[in-house]
């Protein structure tokens, strides 16, 4: 490799380009690849992909904490009004407080696959 630099910079240029790719080759490498990864899925994400199909009342069967501070996240198990149960989670503090007998699910469904998904939201979107 020193050879091929030497023939193409020059001997004293191709020992400091060889220290230097040593030196920073890796993680320069790694600084690129992590750019091109993620504007990869920049550009493959689509905001829009997921349209909101309805808000829906459900019964919340249990509540479990993730820790002993129910603000940093609950696993909640609900009831659809279809008689489907669920088991979801939920780490926004506001929305873990706020849950009682009865939770609002916001229902949304993937534009590309159709398949329905289920998302906690606070109580006011649900009372419109």
């Amino acid at each position: 490799m020193l050879d091929v630099l030497a023939k193409i910079l020059g001997p004293e240029r191709a020992v400091t380009a060889w220290v230097n790719l040593r030196r920073f080759g890796l993680p320069v490498a790694l600084f690129a690849g992590f750019l091109a990864v993620f504007f990869f899925i920049v550009t493959v994400s689509d905001p829009d992909r997921m349209e909101h199909v309805a808000y829906l009342r459900v019964e919340v069967i249990n509540v479990t904490p993730l820790t002993q501070d129910i603000n940093s996240g609950v696993f909640v198990d609900v009831r659809l009004p279809d008689g489907t149960e669920l088991k979801l989670t939920e780490t926004e503090g506001a929305i873990s407080r706020e849950l009682s007998d009865i939770a609002c699910l916001e229902q949304r469904r993937d534009t590309e696959t159709g398949e329905i998904s289920h998302r906690l939201r606070r109580a006011h979107r649900c009372a419109e």
